[in-house]
């Protein structure tokens, strides 16, 4: 092999090696800022929460906050503590999020049917589709509630057709090994 081709190839592989422990660097600092920011929400949370009496739409809002920072956790490779009532947050990002999505997304008034039957809560959103802004299958918020309603043993499905969207959500009337006998929705 001739020097120049060493010399090629040393200097590749030095590269390659500068190249990844770049890329090392920056992602250290960005789970490192990840880490301030779910500090920082999880004690603003904290705070909400020992507020008195907080209202149930403030509860509802706290659990699913508690979820998402145990998410976040989870996405840094932290092990995250079970929050108390993770039913109750997977819950809220799912309501949550269809409806701001129905709201946000769609044209006019939001219909909604709720039902229960064969083992099943069922939640229906109909209203006319919105403009379309290039998104193919849902945005973020749709993603969070799929996500969440299949944790739940549940779905969340989304039909387009005749200028209407219909966004059902479909979880288990009582959730599995609850021996309370609560209710999911």
């Amino acid at each position: 092999m001739s020097g120049a081709v060493s010399w090629a190839l040393a200097t590749l592989c030095w590269l390659g090696w500068a190249v990844a422990l770049a890329a090392a660097w920056t992602l250290r600092r960005r789970m490192a800022r990840l880490a301030d920011v779910e500090h920082e929400l999880r004690g603003a949370a904290t705070a909400i929460g020992l507020a008195p009496e907080p209202s149930p739409l403030v509860r509802l809002e706290l659990d699913r906050i508690t979820v998402a920072l145990a998410d976040l956790a989870g996405a840094r490779g932290v092990r995250p503590a079970e929050p108390a009532d993770l039913e109750a947050g997977r819950l809220a990002q799912v309501l949550a999020n269809v409806i701001a999505n129905a709201a946000e997304h769609g044209v006019g008034p939001v219909q909604v049917r709720a039902g229960e039957g064969g083992g099943l809560a069922r939640l229906e959103l109909v209203n006319m589709n919105g403009p379309d802004r290039g998104r193919r299958g849902g945005g973020r918020g749709l993603v969070i509630a799929k996500r969440a309603a299949d944790e739940l043993g549940g779905r969340v499905t989304v039909e387009r057709e005749g200028g209407l969207t219909r966004t059902i959500v479909e979880l288990p009337s009582a959730m599995p090994g609850r021996e309370d006998g609560r209710r999911a929705a």
